[in-house]
């Protein structure tokens, strides 16, 4: 059963069931010569006007300032990974916190315990262990099976760049290379996990930069809330949000919703502008109240 929690946190470690296989480590040695970052002999020398991006061996707080997403994904011999690479439909998610390394975006997570030794990330404990949740559908399954077969700890690793559009290279022991990018890089900078009351009923408005149209029940009526003892509880006034500012699915009409979002500021400066909230997961506010006195929880990814 997943906790209440869950939606509170948006992390994908948090939908672990307490079942779990452990997958062993595969022992290997990195081979000589295959540095992380280093360069071949006989190989054409970066030009003197290239514009050097900084890179550097990530410590904890790097990793768990974000959640990052696998953007490439490459065999040792650097043939692709498709299965493991972003497209339109999926992407896999990698996150660090609780010293803890989980990969989701298949049916199930896959995570290992962790520590840093350096430019390494070492696992901790037998291995890797994945949930055990069923599915018929074959892409997720191929990417639990691969996450399976091509994780293969320790991970050399290196951040390139800063900030949000930074991004993360992991080595593991087989050769296997994962280009990481922060979850908040396609909006060009940091955002912030916002929590939403959205009322049933839609609303007329006005707002942002857009220019007036005529009157249309295009914005909804909002307001942020807090979490005191894992319960929604208002921090905010009711405001009207139009609904172009969300991003993934939209909130469903005549129903008062609970939404976890990620915020984005504008980048355009404009006062006006409200920026884009995405939608993250999404819960029926009456559900939640009657779930809260029960312990239990109907919170659930958002869904096209």
């Amino acid at each position: 059963m997943v906790t209440f929690a869950s939606f509170r946190s948006s992390k994908p470690g948090a939908l672990r069931f307490a079942v779990s296989v452990a997958v062993p480590l595969a022992l290997a040695v990195a081979s000589a010569g295959c540095g992380f970052g280093g360069s071949r002999d006989g190989g054409n020398a970066a030009p003197a006007s290239a514009v050097s991006v900084p890179q550097r061996a990530a410590n904890e707080s790097d990793l768990t300032e974000y959640q990052w997403q696998v953007q490439l994904a490459t065999r040792a011999d650097g043939s692709a990974l498709a299965m493991l690479q972003a497209d339109a439909d999926r992407q896999v998610r990698v996150d660090f916190r609780h010293r803890r390394m989980a990969f989701s975006g298949g049916a199930n997570t896959v995570s290992v315990d962790y520590r840093l030794e350096g430019a390494r990330i070492v696992a901790v404990g037998d291995g890797f262990e994945t949930t055990l949740i069923g599915t018929s559908q074959e892409r997720a399954q191929a990417i639990d099976d691969a996450l399976l077969r091509y994780l293969k700890p320790p991970f050399r690793q290196r951040l390139h760049g800063s900030g949000a559009t930074q991004r993360l290279h992991l080595t593991g022991a087989d050769g296997t290379t994962l280009v990481l990018q922060t979850a908040d890089a396609p909006y060009g900078a940091k955002g912030e996990d916002v929590s939403l009351e959205i009322a049933a009923v839609p609303r007329t408005c006005s707002v942002g930069c857009a220019p007036l149209n005529p009157p249309a029940p295009n914005c909804v009526s909002a307001r942020r809330l807090h979490w005191v003892d894992d319960r929604p509880q208002p921090a905010s006034a009711w405001f009207d949000l139009p609904l172009h500012v969300f991003d993934g699915p939209r909130p469903r009409p005549g129903r008062r919703q609970v939404l976890q979002t990620r915020h984005y500021p504008s980048l355009s400066g404009q006062a006006c502008s409200l920026g884009v909230y995405r939608i993250e997961e999404i819960a029926d506010a009456a559900a939640l109240a009657q779930v809260a006195a029960q312990g239990d929880t109907v919170a659930a990814p958002a869904q096209p």
